[in-house]
């Protein structure tokens, strides 16, 4: 957003004002940095400004006219808004560092969700053809996971993309959980790669949980 303010018969002076999702439009050096994360981990994640943490949280207010129910819950779709297609650049250029090449990747969701979907509280990968996911945590618990490394050694792969623990209390020691204030990102079967790990994650059980969630295929 720009802003101008004339002064007498001078020309005019524009100052541009921080918008939400700026943080995401990393370099390519961090771009490269974070992926190698991801290679190691199976995610890795930015710290959200300020000014988008303000924005997310007024939209997620329940009093937003925007929200709509569908069958995973609550949802305010935020496609259609120009912080997308800055988003969407973003993912493409990660996608592209993963894979080492070129991707063309368009949104499936880029919302905000109260959700009320049992499937998501099993542990999972995202299956294909999600190539690029982005979380995080607006109000409530944040998505549970259990990095790359540690999971190849608790889950066995179940139907569909679920992932079945291998002994409760060992997974309970190896999980962690999304911090607020941060966007978490992390890759797709989609992506087949096989030296691309799948994240292993799943959504707390837990009621009045917002989150942001984008993904794309």
């Amino acid at each position: 957003m720009t802003f101008s303010i004339r002064g007498g018969a001078g020309p005019s002076t524009y100052y541009t004002q921080p918008q939400p999702f700026d943080e995401l439009k990393l370099e390519p050096e961090k771009i490269q940095q974070k992926t190698a994360k991801l290679k190691e981990e199976g995610y890795f994640s930015v710290r959200m400004s300020e000014h988008t943490k303000s924005y997310l949280v007024e939209q997620s207010r329940l009093s937003n006219p925007a929200w709509r129910n569908e069958t995973v819950g609550k949802v305010v779709d935020l496609r259609t808004t120009e912080h997308e297609r800055s988003v969407t650049a973003a993912a493409k250029d990660i996608a592209a560092s993963l894979t080492g090449r070129k991707q063309q990747l368009r949104p499936h969701e880029f919302q905000l969700r109260r959700a009320d979907n049992p499937r998501s509280e099993q542990w999972h990968q995202d299956r294909a053809p999600m190539k690029v996911i982005c979380i995080s945590a607006i109000e409530g618990r944040g998505t549970e996971f259990v990095t790359s490394p540690e999971s190849k050694a608790v889950f066995t792969n179940g139907e569909y993309a679920e992932m079945n623990p291998v002994s409760a209390e060992v997974v309970a020691q190896k999980t962690k959980e999304a911090k607020q204030d941060r966007f978490y990102f992390f890759a797709g079967k989609g992506i087949t790669e096989e030296s691309i790990p799948k994240l292993v994650h799943r959504s707390p059980s837990e009621t009045g949980r917002s989150i942001f969630m984008a993904r794309w295929k």
